[in-house]
């Protein structure tokens, strides 16, 4: 049975800032009351914080994320994650929902640790040059993916056996390289799949593509 509703399908399971208003977007360590579900910006702090301010309530978040490893089921940024932002994020053992709305990332091995995650965003991220952390989190249903300019070959999704939706996104000026679709003949939970500022180098028939995409919702 599926986990996606006909909507999240339909309208794809990330979309807007997950959710979150703005009114409910984190910026400081100090005003966390105990959430289960965050959303957190804590860079890009506009001009009412010093240049010490914001170093201090980055370092606070790390902290928070290394120390109390249980605290969260949710999480979300709304703003740039540095790599070591995101190595301290995935410190939250109990995450099932993830999103990072871009970032300068590069290594993902840190999600490894991630084993009840569902719902994984990662946007923005062009200097990630090895998927193969993505394909050990076993229990993600929900997989979207922005600006992988340096990945082309998609195959260790295929080891994700529960990914209902997958979404692979290019920039908003550009494309992205996907070598083939190949990968999807392996990937049989998959029951949506997007392909947004993509170009596909492998040349295919209609009726190859009509095949490869008959059971998704596009």
């Amino acid at each position: 049975m599926a986990v996606l509703t006909e909507e999240q399908i339909k309208d794809m399971y990330f979309k807007g800032i997950g959710g979150f208003p703005p009114a409910k977007i984190m910026k400081e360590v100090k005003d966390y009351a105990g959430e289960t579900h965050l959303c957190v910006a804590c860079t890009q702090l506009d001009y009412h914080y010093s240049e010490r301010d914001s170093k201090r309530i980055l370092a606070e978040w790390i902290e928070f994320f290394r120390t109390n490893t249980k605290a969260l089921t949710a999480l979300h940024f709304n703003s740039r994650v540095p790599q070591r932002l995101f190595d301290a994020a995935c410190c939250q053992e109990n995450l099932v929902e993830l999103r990072f709305k871009w970032g300068a990332y590069t290594d993902l091995s840190a999600l490894e640790g991630l084993t009840k995650l569902k719902f994984l965003y990662l946007g923005s991220c062009a200097g990630v040059q090895d998927i193969t952390s993505l394909g050990k989190l076993k229990n993600l249903v929900v997989l979207y993916v922005e600006n992988f300019k340096r990945i082309e070959d998609y195959t260790p999704l295929t080891a994700l056996e529960q990914l209902e939706q997958l979404v692979i996104s290019g920039p908003i000026l550009g494309r992205t390289p996907i070598k083939d679709l190949e990968f999807l003949r392996d990937m049989k939970s998959l029951i949506s799949l997007k392909a947004i500022n993509s170009t596909i180098k492998r040349k295919y028939t209609s009726e190859e593509l009509d095949y490869l995409f008959s059971r998704f919702s596009l």
